[in-house]
């Protein structure tokens, strides 16, 4: 048994209510414990259990005598119920013992003492000790704001205080992530306190910041003009290597976008042993989601895309032989994965700069991402009158049709269309 579960790569407390008292807490209770060490996360948690198995015995103790032995059980058998992995096998705390029927006679618990702005920061301090300098500068900066807008203690906060408080933020024009963020912060506070028994509830849970409306962009492929923009660039022609580039990523990734149409992410979780070189059908890209780390967006993502005969003579091989002789796992070791763990994030925002600024491309248009590079591949697919089943096949996109649902597509002809496509512009070779 084990209270720490997984979800999305954070670590929770949770425990099951029981069900007399689901009208008071919920089905579950459940608390982020802001730590991604499982030993730490076991600590928390088991220190949480024990609190949160006291405080049932004490609710139990004082509903009516109909069904109250039932409910003492109910507390005695509590378990966690998994919405994730548990990450440890090792037991939780002993579940506590049923209570006497002599502390139906305990009064009521007394009314909550007041709670200082110092209580909350510390327990919330105290619940991850390797909390980044900066998160604990931001939670601080917060506090002081709000208090500078609400000054009522924290028991008698309502939610339209909290409500107030993000709709100033939204007034001084934040970013609505920002104003979502410093939200979440004073959310964080009153739900340690609520967890730790010093607050009744948590009135600032849940609350959201809406979203501005903004027309959506539609993404649009490159212009052949500003195909030739991005190639004699000084990434391609002066060897220039941006830290924030991650490397000789800045330069081939764009060409793999360009010859294989694959997203970003495919591109950026690609392993040295995903460049094949096939006896029969020559070098080819494997997109899959089957090493660590590795996702698909749909089942329809994982495929074989050959690699094209341009890319080839600019050097690609050379360079995978470069990676590979210097004992990498990655074809591109030096991305820097961002705080959703995405090895093509940083990247991604690193290119789009790259596309804008003057020194580096200067396309304006918002319509042109790294993205494009797909709406080019398509274009051009259909340039070369490749048809419609073989270029789905080639970008991982998936149809509708019932026929198109049995058996897989060959390799052979896959080769035959990507040899078929004439690139606008042509690649400049890149030192390995």
């Amino acid at each position: 048994m084990s209270y720490v579960v997984s979800h999305h790569g954070a670590l929770w407390f949770q425990i099951r209510v029981p069900t007399s008292l689901q009208s008071i807490h919920g089905k579950l209770v459940r608390v982020n414990l802001q730590t991604r060490d499982p030993g730490v996360a076991r600590a928390l948690a088991l220190r949480l259990a024990s609190d949160w198995l006291s405080r049932f015995q004490t609710d139990v103790a004082l509903l009516p005598m109909e069904g109250l032995q039932a409910e003492l059980v109910d507390v005695a058998n509590i378990a966690p119920l998994p919405f994730g992995q548990s990450c440890s096998s090792q037991p939780a705390l002993e579940p506590a013992q049923p209570i006497h029927s002599s502390s139906l006679s305990r009064p009521p618990a007394r009314s909550p003492k007041p709670v200082s702005d110092k209580e909350l920061l510390d327990a919330w301090l105290r619940i991850d000790p390797t909390r980044a300098s900066t998160t604990t500068s931001d939670m601080r900066a917060t506090l002081k704001a709000f208090r500078s807008r609400c000054r009522k203690p924290w028991p008698e906060l309502e939610r339209q205080d909290i409500a107030n408080f993000r709709d100033y933020l939204l007034s001084t024009r934040l970013a609505r992530a920002t104003v979502s963020k410093k939200v979440g912060f004073i959310s964080s506070l009153m739900q340690v306190g609520f967890d730790a028994g010093l607050l009744k509830q948590n009135v600032a849970r849940g609350l959201k910041v809406p979203r501005a409306e903004m027309p959506t962009i539609e993404r649009r492929a490159f212009t052949p003009q500003e195909l030739k923009k991005i190639f004699d660039s000084p990434v391609f022609t002066k060897d220039f290597r941006p830290v924030a580039g991650c490397g000789a990523a800045c330069a081939w990734m764009p060409m793999l976008g360009l010859v294989t149409g694959a997203r970003l992410e495919e591109i950026s979780q690609l392993l040295l042993h995903d460049i094949i070189l096939d006896e029969e059908h020559g070098p080819l890209m494997r997109i899959t989601d089957e090493g660590e780390s590795q996702r698909v967006k749909t089942i329809g993502s994982k495929r074989i895309v050959p690699l094209h005969p341009e890319i080839l003579q600019a050097g690609f091989l050379d360079y995978v032989e470069t990676v590979r002789a210097s004992g990498q796992r990655w074809l591109f070791p030096e991305l820097l994965p961002d705080h959703d763990g995405r090895r093509g994030g940083n990247f991604g925002k690193w290119f789009q700069r790259y596309l804008r600024v003057r020194t580096g491309i200067g396309i304006s248009d918002p319509r042109v991402v790294f993205h494009s590079f797909r709406h080019t591949f398509k274009t051009l697919c259909r340039a070369a009158e490749i048809s419609e089943e073989v270029h789905d096949a080639l970008t991982g996109h998936v149809s509708a049709s019932v026929s198109r649902q049995y058996g897989e597509m060959p390799i052979g002809p896959l080769v035959r269309a990507i040899h078929a496509i004439k690139l606008p512009v042509a690649l400049p070779h890149i030192g390995a």
